[in-house]
């Protein structure tokens, strides 16, 4: 008996647009999905794969038994420094500069209780610098403290890394104070005054203007020529008319009196205009022309410079003369 195929009941209805577009919009959706999954656990499974390649490190102290390790702080990225730091720095070394100038300053004038006090304040702020301590030490010494300057130098000589500037100086101020008492304490310049602490340019500390030389020769007449030298500190803008420099002669009477001169004396710059602008020393002549007939001989000189009525350095010989009769440490007024 042979089969013959019966048609379907039901007739089969022909694809239309719709239904293939619906039909595509599935199964892009099935792909999306398959894509999700995959790319949620291809990381699990790699890592997996990754411990199965690479072993576990030994487990520390701190994991075995049941006690659980205890979290590690999380490193974060250092924050870029700011400029604060810098700014207090700048501050702080402002700050010790002007106490090292007001020292230098009240020591030229010589108050040396104000010039300690602002030196000590910046050995505080800066402690083992040589220049500080040095100056502490020359504090002492025209306090009267030769103990205290003798263990100020001491401490310097221990300094690491000391110049040997520095060095030498710190010696020769030590050799100053074992001299026998009443021993006139020698000078960087011979038989002068106001040369006992100079820095490297030959000047004062602090000091804008200073005396590096001075020569006296005689003249015809019993004149006297007194050639002084006056430096400005490197790269410092001088205005000449804030300056002065001060020239006295003295003489001795016949029952050995000093005082000071009523003889004609001379002032003249050798090479105006003044101004310090090539940093290089001017040179100022001074001249002494006793009178023809006089019952006072030559006794010495004192000579003081002086900026925007401070002084600045001094220079006498014989040295004496400096203390017996001072200068003036401000000027009232320009002359």
């Amino acid at each position: 008996m042979s089969q013959s195929s019966t048609p379907s009941p039901i007739p089969r209805v022909p694809a239309g647009p719709t239904f293939r577009v619906a039909a595509g919009l599935l199964c892009l959706f099935l792909v999306v999905q398959i894509g999700l999954v995959a790319l949620h656990y291809a990381p699990l499974l790699q890592k997996n794969i990754v411990k199965k390649i690479i072993p576990a490190p030994a487990p520390t102290p701190q994991m075995t038994g049941n006690t659980l390790p205890s979290p590690q702080p999380v490193a974060q990225s250092t924050p870029p420094p700011t400029t604060a730091p810098e700014q207090l720095d700048e501050a702080l070394q402002e700050k010790i500069l002007q106490l090292v100038e007001d020292s230098d300053k009240a020591f030229r004038i010589g108050d040396f209780d104000a010039g300690m006090a602002k030196i000590q304040e910046a050995d505080r702020l800066l402690p083992g610098d040589p220049g500080v301590m040095l100056r502490i030490g020359r504090l002492h010494e025209k306090k009267g403290d030769m103990s205290a300057a003798a263990e100020c130098y001491n401490k310097v000589l221990e300094l690491p890394n000391l110049s040997a500037k520095d060095r030498a100086q710190t010696k020769r101020k030590m050799e100053t104070l074992s001299l026998p008492e009443g021993t006139p304490i020698p000078t960087v310049v011979a038989s002068e005054a106001g040369a006992d602490m100079r820095d490297e340019f030959g000047l004062q500390p602090g000091a804008s203007l200073g005396i590096i030389d001075t020569r006296l020769s005689d003249a015809p007449k019993g004149a006297k020529n007194l050639r002084i030298s006056i430096k400005a500190r490197p790269n410092q803008s001088i205005e000449p008319r804030q300056m002065a420099v001060h020239v006295f002669f003295y003489e001795r009477d016949q029952t050995g009196q000093i005082q000071l001169t009523n003889s004609e004396v001379l002032t003249e710059w050798i090479s105006p205009p003044v101004d310090w602008s090539n940093n290089e020393p001017e040179l100022l002549n001074a001249v002494y022309t006793p009178p023809a007939k006089s019952d006072f001989t030559y006794a010495g000189y004192v000579v003081g410079v002086y900026y925007k009525n401070d002084l600045q350095d001094t220079r006498a010989d014989p040295g004496s003369l400096a203390f017996d009769h001072p200068l003036p440490l401000y000027l009232s007024s320009q002359p």
